[in-house]
């Protein structure tokens, strides 16, 4: 199905990496409104290369997502500019994998709950003021499978996806009166061009495609996905 977000702003932290550009593109497509958080000047000349012509509907703006006053300037600017946000998708995070949690350092374990966990609270907590006053809003954070039990060697991603799983749950059941639904996804491995040069023997044809989870996306932030609030949706294509 093809939706209309004419007239909806989006707001799509990270939104110049590899999913973070299809869910952007996926928008513009959809005719909306986007604003576009990045750290990387590069990814940022890339995605409007990218965009085209449609370019002109995404307007990037440089922020820290770890940084709490960056954040808040990020939501201030968009809203001084626009006066709401009825969208947000949060894909700020990353991956990384180490050493048992006996010999992990403190600086890579708060590295990753930064990265992945706090860059959801702070943003969360800065867009949901706007949409409780508005009765209305979408908000989508990206876990992740690993989110879901504990293994070996990934414990400070695996814990920090776990945490957004339950930040999710926690803002749905805060705000879920107020017209707002608040949902995270959990990816599998994400059929990206980074993932393919770290496991060029895995079967690519199994992962899921950026395209495809922006679709998701898509879905859960119209008026037909109002009724699915604080869930952690699986889109682990057949891996």
């Amino acid at each position: 199905m093809n939706y209309s977000y004419e007239n909806k702003v989006i707001l799509v932290t990270g939104g110049t990496g590899a999913l973070g550009s299809a869910v952007t593109e996926a928008f513009v497509k959809a005719n909306g409104s986007v604003f576009v958080s990045y750290r990387n000047s590069r990814e940022a000349t890339s995605l409007k290369d990218q965009l085209g012509p449609q370019g002109n509907q995404v307007t990037l703006i440089e922020s820290d997502l770890m940084n709490e006053d960056s954040v808040r300037s990020l939501v201030e600017t968009i809203l001084h500019q626009v006066g709401q946000i009825d969208v947000l998708v949060n894909v700020v995070g990353g991956y990384a994998g180490g050493p048992a949690i006996h010999e992990t350092k403190e600086k890579d374990f708060d590295f990753m709950l930064n990265l992945n966990l706090k860059t959801a609270f702070f943003i969360s907590k800065a867009v949901l003021p706007s949409m409780i006053a508005h009765k209305q809003g979408k908000i989508i954070h990206i876990s992740s499978r690993t989110g879901l039990k504990g293994e070996a060697t990934v414990g400070p991603y695996s814990i920090s996806k776990a945490g957004v799983i339950r930040l999710t749950e926690t803002i749905a059941d805060e705000v879920g009166d107020s017209g707002i639904c608040c949902n995270c996804l959990m990816p599998s491995t994400i059929d990206t061009e980074a993932n393919r040069k770290a496991m060029p023997k895995a079967d690519f044809t199994k992962w899921v495609k950026p395209e495809e989870i922006a679709r998701v996306i898509l879905f859960l932030c119209s008026d037909d996905g109002h009724v699915i609030n604080g869930a952690a949706i699986p889109v682990y294509g057949r891996a």
